[in-house]
């Protein structure tokens, strides 16, 4: 094909004066084409062209997404760093981009089914058969250097290029290429200069390319992605998983998180915001220039203002000019009304505007004591926390804004007030939609630091590379006004240097914020005299269920609030109880709010022989590390064997539906009065136990494939003081609930199709009640998106939640099914998932089982305006579904259902 034909342009941005002008090839990785690589995929796609004219908006900065038009190769190559290399068979794809969830060659793409059983019940030896595909998918059991830690799947080498003009309307601009995230270990070559290396796969990175440029001719860029070895103790992805961008200045110019906020005084009257606006002199001749900060209220509106003047800036020298703007009658940021005003900050050189940034902030005071814990505004809050991986479900770690922002939607909606970002930095992204939405972060800096857990983890180069870091992780996120605490690490293991390296960290962190308190995740775990007391603000701990060695060891440390930023699923009520007990106990963060890829099947089930609960101590609480530790380890290994692969400890699973520990939360932190979850039967002979990560493997169901009178076990989850349990009409039995049942009435029913009741009272008054009813057979396939319409933007993404149902719409609960999937229109099959943890099986292939009745398609609109349409179907037996999306020019408005998922 020509070349003229083969490259084209894409207008992104435009301002009166003149346009920034991207070039975009090649899909951005659909399910039916993600994997057909090189020739074929690269032969009618060229490498993308950027042109930069004048900015036209006035403020001379451009910022521009670099996500389109890449090229890319799995596996190392010689050579390819070089301008010249000719990458002609290269596979074209656009950013953010990971590797390793993506098919492996010559894997099966049919045997999805073999894996699909519903249960998750285990027992002490993994069974021989069925015998899962040895390989399918992203998964290679074989092959998989890190085995079930990464979910067996496949890092090594990849290599990315990207070919782009580059035209400056003006030569004195200056152009800085950004990358959010690169899993791991990223040379970059820019016109075979190397710029530099960044080992860190979580931390942005930033390069001046302006001296590297060839202004009006072609430029390409070469990044070599590392991540060989075993890199990690959960699944990382591989490749450039987050975004990348140029930002196009003038030589006077805020620098790259320039601009710092904090609301030093929160009155009901008058609150008072202070700004630090660095400023760079990146010209050859000094500069005198003023900057003006303009304060905007939630509602658009003006809110204060000023100007502060600048002695002349040094060719090559950074000032920072600093503002305090009173803001009357604030309205405060908090999880119920998380309201944000934005800072305008402007460089005005003989009163034209030379560079401007826009940065939101959050009005709130934040108190951290030993008295009463953790105060917002005044008023104390208790964490009802998750730990959330930096993983996606079917993209694995790729972060698209609209994922990031449905999580938080959906961890909201599961009665969440707070996330831990375990154990790195997460997207700026995650950050954003926490703070629009009101979510509470603990920001956590690394899993290790000089001290390996894993021979090619960050502890290689973490003495070199910590500043830098850490630096540039509180510098990106410290105007953010949902993280309320930062975390310099999670169960760090060290060796004589622990204590003074935790010093160092922590007093490098307070030059950068002095406005939130630091922890160290688990830190404080094993007693009052861990050496983090001398450099924390908070002390923390992980898996201390009944608060014995907990309450001891603040009593050591009266005057410090502590967390729990780890704990079991199966421990929710006494977590929740010694919190609310104690006023400086701060809350929890459940291990995990989102079930995640790797760690695979470390919240099994197990089914030891029938009346041994007692051997594994009270089953609602793990045992004590000893006892436990021994059974659950000689349950299948840490976690369980192939297929499982993912860790299947989260309250949401992969695709973010609730699981049934998540139902005990809601009714012990009282957002439910009742719920209602009936045990899958066990084998003859054994019995379920939910111990550590793992929890009773049970639905809101009363359909099953039980004889007439098979004993079912049932659990009623409620703060209620009794339950009465019906059967179609009569009475089974009543219960009382003590402190003592931790908020659950057991009962074993007799199983016998129709409607089983629980109605729960308090005081001898109803509170709630909840039915579950006998559904007939799977007759139909119902498709509901999370958001009304899409935009032509490439964060833009429908989830689209696949139901079977019987036909009377009734979904039916613990139905497995293939259900393929046709995609027309303006738009792509982008990945498809259920939340099965051992249903090994293809995540960019257009068909997936169910679990629980229910799967995932997730649809990627294109770069043009239209409709797209998407077909599910089963089978002749069951009606299909279809559902049709209007994709809206980019900055239209996307609508959310509201549902998200929930």
């Amino acid at each position: 094909m020509p070349e003229l034909s083969r490259r084209r342009a894409l207008q992104v941005g435009a301002g009166a004066a003149g346009a920034l002008v991207a070039g975009g090839i090649g899909g951005a990785g659909s399910a039916a084409a993600a994997e057909e690589g090189s020739a074929a995929a690269a032969a009618d796609a060229a490498p993308a062209q950027l042109a930069v004219g004048a900015t036209g908006d006035g403020t001379g900065r451009v910022e521009v997404s670099f996500d389109e038009g890449w090229l890319f190769n799995r596996g190392d190559v010689s050579g390819a760093e070089a301008a010249a290399f000719d990458d002609s068979t290269w596979r074209a794809l656009d950013l953010p981009h990971d590797w390793s969830i993506e098919d492996l060659p010559n894997a099966d793409s049919t045997a999805g089914g073999v894996t699909a059983d519903p249960s998750l019940l285990v027992p002490k030896v993994p069974p021989t058969t069925p015998v899962p595909p040895p390989l399918i998918g992203p998964f290679d059991p074989k092959d998989s250097v890190g085995d079930g830690s990464v979910g067996y799947t496949i890092g090594g080498i990849g290599w990315y290029r990207k070919h782009f003009a580059l035209q400056h309307a003006d030569g004195q601009q200056h152009t800085e290429l950004r990358f959010d995230g690169v899993y791991q270990n990223a040379d970059i070559w820019l016109n075979d200069v190397h710029l530099g290396f960044h080992p860190y796969g979580y931390t942005p990175f930033a390069f001046d390319i302006t001296p590297h440029l060839n202004r009006n001719g072609p430029n390409v860029l070469a990044v070599r992605v590392n991540n060989s070895g075993l890199t990690s103790r959960w699944y990382s992805g591989s490749g450039i998983y987050r975004h990348t961008w140029l930002t196009i200045t003038n030589p006077v110019r805020i620098p790259l998180w320039g601009v710092y906020v904090t609301t030093p005084a929160v009155g009901e009257q008058q609150s008072l915001a202070h700004l630090e606006v660095s400023v760079a002199n990146l010209g050859t001749s000094p500069a005198r220039s003023r900057v003006r900060v303009t304060i905007i209220d939630p509602h658009g509106r003006p809110a204060g203002a000023q100007v502060t003047q600048l002695q002349d800036i040094a060719s090559g020298a950074t000032v920072v000019a600093s503002a305090d703007i009173p803001i009357t009658r604030a309205e405060l940021w908090s999880p119920d009304s998380p309201s944000l005003y934005t800072a305008r900050a402007e460089v005005l050189i003989q009163d034209e505007t030379a560079d401007a940034v826009v940065t939101t902030f959050g009005v709130r005071s934040l108190v951290w004591d030993g008295t009463n814990g953790f105060q917002l505004n005044g008023k104390q809050v208790k964490m009802v926390g998750g730990c959330v991986h930096d993983t996606h479900g079917p993209f694995g770690a790729v972060a698209l804004d609209r994922t990031e922002e449905r999580r938080v939607e959906v961890l909201k909606a599961a009665g969440f007030n707070a996330i831990r970002t375990a154990h790195n930095p997460p997207t700026a992204a995650l950050l954003d939609a926490a703070d629009r939405l009101g979510m509470l972060v603990m920001d956590e800096f690394t899993d290790v630091w000089d001290t390996g857990k894993n021979p090619q983890d960050y502890s290689v180069y973490f003495a070199q590379w910590w500043q830098q870091d850490l630096t540039t992780m509180i510098l990106r996120d410290r105007n953010h006004p949902s993280i309320v605490i930062w975390s310099l690490g999670n169960e760090i293991v060290e060796d004589s240097n622990y204590a003074q390296r935790g010093k160092e960290l922590a007093t490098l962190l307070r030059t950068l914020d002095t406005t939130r308190p630091i922890t160290l995740g688990g830190g404080s775990t094993f007693g009052a005299n861990d050496p983090s007391w001398q450099y924390v603000d908070v002390g923390d701990v992980h898996y201390n269920a009944d608060g014995a060695g907990y309450g001891a060891i603040h009593a050591a440390h009266p005057d410090k609030a502590m967390t729990q930023s780890e704990s079991f699923p199966a421990t929710i009520f006494q977590d929740a109880s010694f919190t609310n007990a104690n006023a400086w106990a701060v809350g929890n963060w459940v291990w995990a709010a989102w079930d995640y890829l790797g760690e695979s099947g470390i919240g099994k089930t197990p089914i030891p022989p029938a009346g041994t609960a007692a051997t594994w101590g009270n089953q609602w609480i793990n045992p004590g590390w000893g006892i436990a530790r021994v059974l659950h380890h000689s349950w299948g290994g840490f976690g369980y064997p192939y297929p499982y692969f993912q860790a299947n400890c989260g309250d949401i699973d992969m695709i973010g539906q609730r699981k049934p520990q998540n139902h005990w939360r809601a009714a012990v932190d009282g957002t439910s009065p009742v719920e209602v979850l009936v045990e899958r039967p066990a084998p003859a002979g054994t019995e379920q136990v939910a111990v550590w990560w793992g929890y009773y493997d049970e639905l809101e169901s009363w359909t099953w494939d039980a004889g007439s009178g098979q004993p079912m076990t049932v659990h009623v989850y409620t703060l209620g003081d009794s339950v009465t349990l019906l059967l179609n009409g009569s009475t089974v039995a009543t219960q009382a609930v003590t402190p003592g049942d931790w908020a659950v009435a057991t009962f074993t029913v007799p199983y016998s199709p129709g409607e089983l009741t629980a109605i729960a009272s308090k005081n001898g008054s109803e509170i709630g009640r909840k039915t579950l009813r006998t559904v007939g057979a799977p007759a139909a396939l119902r498709l509901t998106s999370d958001v009304r319409d899409l935009t032509t933007s490439r964060d833009a993404l429908a989830h689209v939640l696949v139901e079977v149902t019987d036909d009377r719409g009734q979904v039916v609960p613990d139905a497995a099914v293939p259900v393929t999937f046709q995609v027309s229109g303006a738009g792509e099959l982008a990945g498809v998932a259920s939340g099965n943890p051992h249903n090994v099986d293809s995540f960019r292939q257009p068909h997936r089982y169910t679990w629980h009745g229910r799967a995932l398609a997730i649809l990627r609109p294109a770069k043009s305006r239209g409709v797209i349409r998407l077909t599910a179907s089963s089978g002749q037996a069951l009606r299909p579904g279809m559902l049709t999306l209007v994709v809206r020019p980019s900055g239209a408005s996307e609508g959310s259902t509201g549902a998200a998922g929930a």
